[in-house]
């Protein structure tokens, strides 16, 4: 929901302050856009990590930077393609990770 709500809001807000000469915001603006939603989405995931592990910088650090990397693509392929394909390339990105993680709980 990063995509749609924030990401669109910091688009709209980026688009004002830089004058809106254009129909809608510059590519620019669309990075800064997509930027801070991939951070503000990599540290979403810090609170469902924290009921598992005790967090250590390193870990908070590879959840933010991995997460931020995979909202960056997420936050592309909405601005690029469509938020339907935002959401089906995050679902399919769970899709190997919870098989994996049935494996691992089904090897213990």
């Amino acid at each position: 929901m990063l995509r749609f709500g924030l990401m669109s809001v910091l688009a709209f807000v980026g688009w004002r302050v830089t004058g809106r000469r254009t129909d809608g915001p510059r590519p620019v603006v669309m990075w800064a856009a997509i930027l801070v939603s991939a951070i503000l989405f990599g540290l979403g995931h810090l609170p469902a990590l924290a009921q598992s592990v005790d967090l250590t910088p390193a870990l908070i650090a590879r959840t933010v930077l991995l997460n931020a990397v995979a909202g960056i693509l997420f936050g592309w392929l909405y601005w690029r393609r469509s938020l339907e394909a935002a959401m089906v390339a995050h679902a399919s990105f769970h899709v190997p990770l919870v098989a994996l993680s049935l494996v691992q709980v089904a090897v213990v």
